[in-house]
């Protein structure tokens, strides 16, 4: 299955923010109160109000440090929101090739939490910012946020957490709700990977678009204009379990299928009902049509076509 990410590409800069350097030059740290500045977002088209992110509550190694999501031009706890997990000492931050969109990540192996940041623009002239904060070792797992103005204060407007009950995939994004329109929408993709072939159950795979109601301030399910998708399919079949076998069939040694979804083709009205597809679903034709290329050029006994969903 593709990647999970922003819209832009992960770099490999990293940048500390916070270490012995922090508690040791009183001039540069901040009063323990406030904590450490991280990123400004733009919040308002129509006036100077900034989201500042920052991390509060840790001064040394060992420290836990709080997230913490505040208005630029206000003050006191009621504007702030808490992001959900807290992060070790050493904060880096990683270097994603757009202004817009940031990411920083702490801590190792299953104590590694990544909070990564995505502008949304809600309103022709209002920002909320996209947060996802994935942890784990073995089995990643992770929590989305959407945080917007309300009230004077940054408030959590809407979440949409993993299961954590197993090997799960999940990202969220932006997207145009209408062409030549600055409002956009925002979207959460997830898949569990749950095909077993002795139960006979096949993976889950969902699309979720929302909007912004600037009326009652809060996100809505979005379900005329959502976001394009095309499904790359290798194999249509009657029954889950063949499904399943033809797709440990075409890995070969080289796991040429590493990353199909096995699906049951029923929740998707473009196609036939009551079959399990092999696919693995793409935001762009030409990404589906690049996996059906390179799964062919892999196993030469692969093929397949892409429809749009």
């Amino acid at each position: 299955m593709r990647g999970f990410g922003n819209r832009s590409a992960l770099g490999s800069v990293f940048i500390v923010f916070l270490g012995a350097v922090v508690p040791r030059v009183s001039s540069a740290a901040p009063p323990a109160q406030e904590g450490l500045e991280l990123k400004r977002f733009k919040a308002s088209e129509t006036t100077d109000a900034m989201y500042v992110l920052r991390a509060t509550g840790c001064r040394k190694a060992g420290d836990t440090c709080q997230l913490e999501l505040e208005l630029s031009e206000g003050s006191g706890t009621k504007r702030k929101a808490r992001l959900p997990d807290g992060m070790a000492h050493e904060i880096q931050q990683e270097s994603q090739g757009a202004a817009s969109s940031e990411s920083w990540t702490s801590g190792e192996e299953e104590r590694n939490v990544t909070t990564s940041v995505q502008p949304v623009r809600l309103e022709a002239g209002a920002w909320g910012l996209l947060v996802t904060q994935q942890g784990g070792f073995e089995h990643v797992h992770r929590r989305h946020r959407l945080y917007a103005v309300k009230d004077g204060g940054v408030t959590e407007a809407w979440n949409g957490d993993e299961n954590f009950a197993g090997p799960e995939q999940s990202h969220v994004g932006p997207y145009p709700l209408a062409p030549g329109s600055p409002v956009e929408g925002f979207y959460r993709e997830y898949a569990f990977l749950s095909a077993d072939p002795e139960s006979g159950e096949p993976d889950q795979w969902k699309l979720d678009a929302y909007r912004w109601d600037a009326a009652d301030r809060k996100a809505v399910k979005e379900l005329r204009r959502r976001p394009e998708r095309y499904a790359a399919i290798i194999g249509s079949f009657k029954t889950a379990r063949e499904a399943i076998a033809y797709r440990g069939g075409a890995q070969l040694d080289q796991f040429c299928a590493s990353g199909f979804l096995v699906l049951e083709s029923t929740p998707f009205k473009r196609l036939t009902p009551g079959l399990f597809i092999v696919t693995t679903i793409q935001a762009e034709k030409k990404a589906a049509e690049a996996a059906l290329k390179k799964a062919y050029t892999c196993n030469p006994k692969v093929s397949g076509y892409v429809k749009a969903l």
